[in-house]
């Protein structure tokens, strides 16, 4: 069994591009489940994770290492 992974959730956003600490626990071809350590905003209206929650996001929102120029959501 493939261990989980740390990675950054990035969003754009009217604010601009921010990025909040996730955990990778699969992949499929397009998507990744991730699952939110702290509170997590998703894309969309009032879309949301609570923390152990997982979700299925689009593979390139999903880094490997943190961007410098991107806001960092806590």
């Amino acid at each position: 069994m493939k261990t989980a992974t740390r990675g950054w959730l990035q969003l754009d956003g009217w604010q601009g591009r921010t990025q909040q600490e996730v955990e990778v626990v699969g992949e499929t071809a397009t998507k990744v489940r991730v699952r939110a350590l702290t509170c997590t905003r998703l894309a969309g209206r009032r879309r949301s994770l609570e923390p152990g929650q997982t979700a299925l996001v689009p593979r390139h929102a999903v880094r490997n290492e943190k961007a410098n120029n991107a806001e960092v959501i806590q």
